[in-house]
């Protein structure tokens, strides 16, 4: 290993042991290296614009307001209407109620963190009633909120595609098929805890399609957001970007005139809490920009790829390499910057073995959400706990079981690319 790739390296970790923040811990290593290495200045510039200056990322900004505004503007009591017609009637409810209004928050607000606190504001107080374990409740919330980073619109799919260079619209469509299987696995779950704690059902049986169509008619709006966004794409009638836009618009149009559950004046700090989301993703996207070009300035990716493809050339064992290596990242480091920093690394060393792009970002998307679980930085986890005022070590052994059925679905899709390729290639073959 060259004398600066070692300054590099050392120097990040030093930093982050520090405790600085991970975007100005790349910017200030890549800066040391530069200077050691007697490299022009200019470079950090050039490369700190070549990061951001991507027109795909201009669905960020869009993604966060459309998510902003929608849970704001509290959508979530009309998608439980739905989810109570659709599953209220079996053994547990109120837990598969959970778990399908996850689903729904999923394709609105694309931020798992923000499902985390919409879901348990609304459903750890009225489970605690109905008699379900304080700590039953948090985990499942938790659980279920993983899946915002990965049905569409998802902003850490956008995110890798614009690191990567892979199609966003072929990924957000890729994370569908996997999302719905991590909310069934929790169902399943679900059922089998309901089973033997005896939890309440809501409704003796099912309340019919006429229950059905009235939950679809009161959840409707928001709903039109995953379908403008999907539909619009698979049509071709605008670009993933173009889907952002549109859909940050029809956000704002449904809650402020149709169910007038957003006044303008709280517009402003919709507007400024997007602006500095925006801005924190685009610094540390500046950082990982300049990093990555460094690795790749002394050969990191192709030290890797040459390293491991010595030993194995199977793509499956390439793969579940991968997931074992995200899942450990996802311990102590968040999605974003794991997936900037590594991505530039393990995205050749993939290709090279022959798995294909969309199903290498669904995958490391996946894990990375995974990761907002597990501690001591499970972010999700966190929240959920912050939100019905419990203990993360009060839950951590109950939640460590209830993560295997999503980590379950992660191996499943990694082994099976069609799990994740099947409706890309279905719907938008000219992507894949």
């Amino acid at each position: 290993m060259s004398h600066p790739l070692t300054i590099l390296l050392l120097s990040l970790t030093l930093l982050l042991i520090l405790g600085v923040p991970i975007s100005f811990a790349l910017v200030l290593c890549s800066l040391i290296v530069i200077w050691v290495a007697d490299l022009p200045l200019m470079v950090a510039v050039q490369q700190m614009f070549t990061g951001i200056n991507a027109f795909t990322l201009l669905a960020l900004p869009f993604f966060f307001l459309a998510g902003n505004v929608m849970t704001e503007g509290q959508i979530s009591e009309r998608l439980v209407k739905l989810a109570m017609a659709l599953v209220g009637h079996l053994r547990g409810g109120l837990a598969h109620v959970n778990v399908v209004v996850g689903m729904f928050l999923s394709g609105i607000s694309g931020s798992s963190t923000a499902d985390a606190a919409a879901i348990g504001s609304i459903f750890h107080p009225a489970m605690k009633r109905r008699g379900y374990d304080e700590k039953f409740s948090v985990c499942l919330t938790a659980c279920t909120a993983t899946m915002g980073a990965v049905i569409p619109p998802s902003i850490l799919m956008v995110i890798y595609g614009a690191t990567a260079g892979v199609s966003i619209g072929a990924l957000l469509i890729g994370g569908i098929l996997p999302g719905i299987l991590m909310g069934l696995s929790l169902m399943v779950q679900s059922h089998f805890f309901a089973l033997k704690y005896n939890f309440p059902r809501e409704h003796p049986k099912f309340l019919g399609m006429r229950a059905v169509w009235n939950g679809v008619k009161t959840a409707g709006w928001p709903l039109g957001v995953p379908v403008i966004i999907v539909v619009g794409m698979v049509g071709g009638v605008f670009t993933p970007t173009e889907s952002a836009s549109i859909a940050a618009v029809y956000s704002l149009f449904v809650t402020l005139f149709v169910m007038k559950t957003l006044r303008f004046a709280q517009l402003p700090k919709l507007f400024g809490e997007t602006t500095i989301q925006f801005s924190q993703v685009m610094f540390c996207l500046g950082g990982a920009t300049i990093f990555g070009w460094l690795l790749a300035y002394y050969q990191v990716p192709q030290i890797v790829t040459d390293f491991i493809t010595a030993f194995t050339k199977d793509p499956l064992m390439i793969m579940v390499l991968i997931v074992i290596v995200n899942v450990l990242l996802g311990t102590f480091m968040d999605a974003l910057p794991a997936i900037l920093i590594f991505v530039p690394i393990i995205h050749p060393l993939a290709v090279a073995v022959g798995i294909h792009p969309v199903h290498l970002g669904v995958i490391v998307v996946m894990t990375q959400s995974f990761g907002l679980l597990t501690p001591p930085l499970g972010m999700v986890a966190m929240t959920s706990c912050a939100v019905a005022g419990v203990p993360m070590m009060r839950i951590q052994k109950l939640l460590h079981l209830m993560m295997i059925p999503l980590l379950v679905v992660i191996v499943l899709c990694a082994l099976a690319p069609w799990t994740v390729l099947a409706l890309p290639k279905l719907l938008v073959p000219k992507w894949v």
